[in-house]
């Protein structure tokens, strides 16, 4: 393969990848916002039932553990996707400036 295709097929491998790591980083997002969204529902249908304030300060409590976990399970997932992203691109460049045997 000479080097003109070579580096032609790298371009394309960087750009797919992008492509692909965009992709999945938009739609973990998208489920975030929409866990977000029936989380809050959910603790908010919630309200009415609190009549003093114990019962509100451990709804408070459920919610931020609920929160943390949710905001922490996304950041694992997002880093993962990153990771994997960065190695795909470590093989692509590796592959890329190997020098082929004759």
């Amino acid at each position: 393969m000479n080097m003109i295709q070579k580096q032609a097929d790298f371009g394309r491998t960087l750009f797919e990848i992008n492509q692909n790591a965009m992709q999945e980083m938009v739609r973990t997002q998208q489920e975030n916002i929409q866990k977000y969204f029936e989380m809050n529902t959910s603790f908010g249908q919630r309200l009415p039932e609190v009549r003093d304030v114990a019962t509100f300060m451990e709804l408070q409590r459920e919610y931020g553990a609920t929160l943390w976990s949710n905001i922490k399970e996304s950041t694992q997932s997002q880093a993962g996707i990153l990771k994997s992203a960065v190695e795909e691109t470590g093989e692509a460049v590796r592959k890329a400036f190997t020098a082929e045997s004759v």
